[in-house]
């Protein structure tokens, strides 16, 4: 008789006590073996309750380790809280790290409120509600979203429980931000930690697949981490190569070097701005003219900015000078968020942050812009791993959004543009929508919140990693979040037509919200049977809306120090873009005593829409056997794509601005302020 109850260790999980069991089976009966190896899958639990104890009871085994498992089933003293079912593709994990090594960890509350939350950011973001513009006060939002005191002090008590110093927890009302070793993380999460590189650049992060929390706590957190996000942000932009051999897949000619002349005006030249964008460009096309923000408004314009890119301000001036002369003089204001301020001695290219700030300065020429650096998920290298460094945890989009969020009202920009993003799959669904209803509750500040919607068209990877391997569309994070207007991209002009590698598609996570639902059912119709089975008809369609992402004029003296003026293509071109028309009606509205639009879509899909100019050519690819990034192969689906048509698609949304429009629609009556039409400054 083989006694093996001592194998079950202390917390218990049911993964554990699964996993005891069938390595049980496989030391008492020679030549057994469950399919899968010894990791059971949590479906399984029944069949190892009958098939499996007949085979134990056949090889001797205790038949009381059976009782001590349906004691730990029945009334377990932890469950998995959040787990993931592989290692994400591209991860390599690589050591243990020290167990003195400190880590910083964010636990996010639940709140009695979520519904209502909810409900407000609608009502005062549709235009027919009689709250609509009435945006919450950082003290209104943070006591709506309070959590109930039994969830406050059953995580402190857990906390103080496991020894973590006073000094070393901060409570955020719906945040316990809280620092620790990796030992007391690890016995406070059961769980194991690893140092986890990327395969690609390299970079290292402590994480674990899986962690847990005791019953009585559980039912008071919504999320804990950085712990199972492998964070893979990336930036929405194609490289000057690539936008060269895109070329020959749009027909258009790169002989032709004809640039649009930089004084704004309202006649297009198609020939040029088909071959390359420039402010000039964007202004002619979508109807903004000579137009320039008035400075009364006060009104501010955020860029955020991650991945260490930093914004260089020469850069910004030579840009000014070639293309946007009537802006000479314009600056940015620059903010750390984390890490360093924005430095300009820097070695690498910042292609992306200079693409983004040079546009925002440039088309919204008189609003304030801030660049927001936040220097996203930490490096660890050996000498790091110390016990005094709390490396490798920070998460950006929580640390940017946290911070906007802490802003006074006249400090808060009224817009905010971002042009990175990741796989939706790929982000822990818990941490997903707790960083979505962060991003609402900016929303329910005032703030326009855009982002790029991605430059993978229906999808690269196009496989689920639930370990199914299931050929799969795949959407975008933050892109898919229903509270931010997600910008897809285009190119050409008279007429516009959607660029291959717009993202677009619908959210596995988010079910569709009801403000689009009018706009979303009528494309699916047209669709029909199409795609059935690759994507899911009920989640939140995106984008909301587009502008062009092809062939950008961005200076960049680290990029090219031969010629430091590059084309660049992506939708992280389209957000800034977009957002910077934003930019200029926030500022009318506050110049005329409005309230700034606050979240978008609500008016967008009941008004803004007859603002812009629907996109009815082109389409989207994707999933075409190579993944873009890995180079590795891929499912393959032949004639994979979303068309753009008439009304709201998955590739351009409703279309591109055309800001003389836009700007009735939002600010009945506003004034018409002229750069002066052919005149340099």
């Amino acid at each position: 008789m083989l006694i093996l109850i001592a194998l079950i260790p202390a917390p218990t999980t049911i993964r554990t006590v699964q996993q005891t069991i069938a390595i049980a089976i496989a030391i008492a009966i020679p030549g057994h073996a469950r399919p899968g190896g010894v990791d059971i899958d949590p479906d399984d639990a029944y069949l190892l309750s009958v098939q499996d104890v007949a085979i134990m009871r056949a090889g001797g085994i205790v038949v009381g380790l059976l009782s001590l498992v349906g004691s730990a089933l029945a009334n377990p003293a932890i469950e998995v809280f959040e787990s993931l079912n592989e290692l994400p593709q591209g991860f390599t994990q690589v050591r243990t790290p020290k167990p003195d090594t400190m880590v910083s960890l964010r636990i996010a509350l639940e709140h009695p409120n979520q519904e209502l939350f909810e409900q407000t950011l609608l009502d005062v973001s549709t235009p027919d509600h009689p709250r609509y513009g009435q945006h919450l006060t950082g003290s209104e939002l943070k006591y709506m979203l309070k959590p109930r005191d039994e969830s406050t002090e059953s995580v402190m008590s857990w906390l103080d429980s496991a020894k973590i110093a006073a000094e070393d927890i901060k409570n955020d009302g719906e945040w316990i931000n809280f620092r620790a070793t990796v030992a007391q993380a690890e016995e406070l999460l059961s769980t194991k930690f690893y140092v986890y590189k990327h395969n690609e650049d390299k970079k290292e992060m402590i994480r674990t697949l899986e962690y847990s929390l005791p019953s009585s706590v559980a039912p008071h957190v919504l999320t804990i981490q950085p712990t199972t996000r492998f964070s893979r942000m990336m930036n929405q932009r194609s490289t000057v190569h690539d936008v060269t051999a895109l070329n020959e897949v749009f027909g258009v000619s790169a002989a032709n070097t004809k640039v649009a002349p930089a004084i704004p005006n309202t006649e297009l030249d198609v020939k040029a701005c088909n071959a390359s964008i420039t402010p000039a460009c964007l202004r002619a096309l979508y109807n903004v003219g000579d137009y320039q923000a008035d400075p009364k408004g006060k009104s501010l314009f955020g860029v955020a900015g991650y991945l260490k890119q930093y914004a260089k301000v020469n850069d910004l001036n030579n840009f000014i000078k070639k293309y946007a002369p009537y802006a000479a003089g314009a600056k940015f204001n620059a903010v750390s968020v984390s890490g360093p301020n924005n430095p300009q001695n820097t070695t690498e290219d910042d292609v992306e942050a200079n693409l983004d700030i040079q546009y925002a300065v440039a088309l919204s020429y008189n609003v304030n812009v801030t660049y927001y650096s936040t220097e996203g998920v930490g490096e660890l290298v050996p000498d790091l791993d110390q016990p005094d460094k709390a490396t490798g945890q920070n998460e950006p989009y929580l640390d940017f959004i946290t911070y906007l969020l802490s802003l006074p009202k006249d400090k808060l920009p009224q817009t905010v543009t971002t042009s990175y993003g990741e796989n939706e799959q790929s982000v822990p669904p818990k941490y997903a929508k707790k960083v979505c209803s962060m991003f609402g509750e900016l929303g329910l500040r005032g703030v326009s919140v855009l982002f790029s919607s991605g430059d993978t068209g229906v999808g690269s990877a196009c496989q689920t990693n639930d370990g199914k391997n299931t050929t799969r569309f795949l959407p975008i994070f933050p892109a898919a979040c229903p509270w931010v207007t997600s910008v897809g991209g285009t190119f050409q002009v008279q007429p516009e037509r959607a660029v291959s590698f717009s993202s677009g598609g619908f959210s596995d996570l988010f079910p569709r919200p009801k403000y689009q639902d009018h706009a979303v059912k009528g494309y699916l119709k047209i669709l029909g049977n199409r795609w059935k089975g690759l994507y899911n008809p009920a989640g939140r369609g995106f984008p909301d809306v587009a502008a062009q992402g092809y062939r950008f004029h961005v200076v960049d003296e680290l990029a090219n120090k031969t010629n430091p003026d590059i084309l660049v293509g992506g939708t992280s071109a389209s957000a800034p873009a977009f957002a910077a028309i934003v930019a200029l009606l926030n500022n009318a509205r506050t110049t005329d005593g409005l309230p700034p639009l606050g979240f978008l879509n609500p008016w967008i899909y009941s008004i803004g829409h007859k603002g812009l100019n629907d996109v009815t050519h082109g389409g989207s690819t994707g999933c075409t056997g190579t993944d873009i990034y890995s180079k590795l192969p891929t499912p393959f689906v032949p004639f994979a794509s979303w068309n753009a048509t008439k009304g709201w698609d998955p590739v351009t949304g409703h279309g591109t601005p055309d800001f003389k429009k836009l700007l009735q629609l939002s600010t009945p009556g506003a004034g018409w302020l002229g750069i002066g039409k052919g005149k340099e400054n």
